[in-house]
């Protein structure tokens, strides 16, 4: 446990930096420019137990529902709360919680663009996010956002050493 924890801590402080400043940036594009951004249109108790697709809020944990509102490859942030900036994955039918962002159609590669915003997302929240009784984003600070892009070849060496790392801390 302690062992999984040092090894988080120290990746973290550093090690990604350093593996993104090794990459050959292409180009420099905002996310807005990359992909859809969207939020979801409906309340967090619209959740039903036992229904049919995903419904993302704005916590960690995926609930369930019964009728999509979208059918996508998706990166799905939470917009406010206790994990404001926490990214999900998904590729399939799903509805969302108003204030949970629906980024899909990528130009890009998604998974890419995920590990990124894994590492980086997070500083930039942190210099923006608005307060008050809770923290919250707005579009701005995902559609402004600057992504450093590589060639495919070097965004798969990225995508693999993170999933790895992150399959060897877990």
């Amino acid at each position: 446990m302690y062992k999984s924890f040092l090894v988080s801590s120290l990746f973290k402080k550093g090690l990604s930096n350093k593996i993104f400043s090794t990459l050959d940036v292409i180009k420099e594009e905002k996310l807005g420019n990359i992909c859809n951004i969207t939020t979801g249109k409906l309340d967090a108790n619209a959740m039903v137990e036992n229904g049919q697709y995903r419904f993302y809020t704005c916590a960690k944990d995926y609930y369930y529902i019964d009728k999509y509102a979208f059918d996508t490859e998706a990166l799905l942030i939470s917009g406010n709360g206790a994990y404001v900036g926490y990214i999900h994955y998904y590729k399939g039918k799903f509805n969302a919680y108003q204030r949970t962002y629906v980024l899909d159609q990528f130009t890009e590669n998604i998974q890419y663009i995920k590990v990124y915003l894994d590492e980086f997302l997070s500083k930039r929240i942190n210099s923006e996010k608005k307060e008050g009784n809770t923290p919250y984003i707005v579009l701005s600070t995902l559609s402004d956002m600057t992504i450093k892009l590589t060639n495919s070849k070097d965004e798969n060496n990225v995508i693999n050493t993170f999933n790895n790392i992150n399959t060897m801390i877990n």
